[in-house]
């Protein structure tokens, strides 16, 4: 988001701002993905995605 700022609007903004009017003004919050375990299976975990498919296709 400040990268953004600077190349889209030329303003120069601390994170630490843009964090504060984003969280506390806007009423967002920043989104982080779920953590995975190191231990899961690719190969099972391709399997999965490849069978629930068809359960989202309706």
């Amino acid at each position: 988001m400040v990268e953004w700022l600077k190349e889209e609007h030329g303003q120069a903004i601390e994170y630490a701002t843009v964090y504060a009017w984003v969280r506390y003004r806007l009423g967002a919050k920043l989104k982080v993905p779920r953590p995975q375990s190191h231990k899961q299976d690719e190969k099972l975990v391709s399997e999965f995605k490849k069978n629930s498919e068809s359960f989202l296709i309706v």
